[in-house]
């Protein structure tokens, strides 16, 4: 084998294997992904699993006051994602070339540039069929096997977030519908992207002014829940903020999400104490009904059986007299 077929064979098996590790890297973004989408009770977004490819985040706008509000994410130790220089809330709105990325870019991205297809979700954001409001944002966050790696778009409120300029105004949708520049997608390639990478940074692009804790916890959502309920909802969450903790390296907000999970750890051992008393103390009245009933069946068998067994002496008295009395008549003379 020459050197030339060597290095060839070389070149197309390393292709062959950033291939699969980008494959691999994607599908355990998205089964991460999953499991985080049924996570419920963050105070400053929700989210839902929308098939496996798609997850809808909808962040409140302005749900905090100034001094709540953080103008940094912080820092985080190498081989993390650092929300530092990131978009933040109060920058709102940003020009379309800072955070929407270009029509070139996508077509080169694509790999469909000539055809000029660019990077646009599965479905354009003007037939979104989630309720929309002023007051919160919807971001489509997805990974779709075409594209290898996650993107984010836009799915309403883009004027707040972004200074549109449509060169095309036949075709609206060309720059609404163009992938989100987050400093977490951008270097999917070369770092650890995580979902709560992305989630927190959508937080504090959106939510005006930024919190200190993208991933604050809303104690009164699960409260609002039945005791089984909460206990699963909760069950999740701590394993989500122990994600976080593990995962996303040291944050400014690193603090505050280890009180939270201490919090609502207290709060899921508390429920989950008192739904076994609950249950123990449903069982106990369960076993006694059944043992009074029990009870006064076998009361009522033994009150049958006692007159049964009076009313046959009787019966064979009148028998053995009437049988005497027939021999009388029919004896001979």
């Amino acid at each position: 084998m020459s050197k030339r077929s060597a290095r060839e064979r070389h070149t197309s098996e390393s292709a062959e294997d950033r291939e699969r590790a980008a494959k691999k890297k994607l599908q355990n973004f998205l089964t991460e992904m999953l499991r985080v989408g049924c996570v419920r009770g963050f105070k400053y977004f929700s989210m839902y699993m929308r098939g496996r490819e798609e997850m809808i985040c909808t962040v409140l706008n302005e749900p905090l006051t100034p001094t709540s509000a953080s103008p940094a994410m912080g820092t985080t130790s190498e081989g993390h994602f650092n929300f530092e220089s990131s978009f933040t809330s109060s920058d709102l709105p940003f020009e379309q070339k800072d955070l929407m990325m270009s029509s070139g870019t996508q077509r080169k991205l694509s790999g469909l540039g000539y055809m000029d297809v660019g990077l646009p979700p599965a479905s354009p954001s003007e037939r979104e069929i989630i309720p929309m409001t002023d007051d919160r944002t919807v971001f489509l966050i997805a990974g779709y096997a075409k594209y290898s790696c996650p993107y984010v778009w836009v799915r309403n409120n883009h004027e707040r977030l972004v200074k549109l300029k449509d060169g095309d105004s036949s075709k609206p949708s060309i720059s609404r519908d163009s992938p989100l520049k987050l400093k977490s997608t951008s270097h999917w390639n070369d770092k650890d992207i995580r979902i709560w990478d992305v989630l927190g940074e959508l937080v504090k692009l959106s939510s005006l002014p930024s919190p200190h804790n993208p991933f604050a916890v809303d104690l009164e959502y699960f409260t609002s829940l039945p005791v089984n309920e909460r206990i699963v909802a909760s069950a999740a969450m701590v394993h989500f903020l122990q994600c976080v903790l593990i995962y996303a390296g040291n944050k400014s907000y690193s603090g505050l999400v280890a009180d939270d999970l201490r919090e609502i750890t207290k709060h899921h051992f508390a429920d989950f104490q008192t739904y076994l008393l609950q249950s123990t103390s449903q069982q106990r009245e369960q076993d006694q009904a059944a043992s009074n009933q029990s009870y006064s069946y076998q009361q009522q068998q033994g009150m049958s059986s006692s007159a049964g067994a009076a009313t046959q002496p009787h019966q064979a008295g009148y028998s053995t007299g009437r049988t005497k009395l027939t021999q009388r008549v029919v004896a001979p003379y």
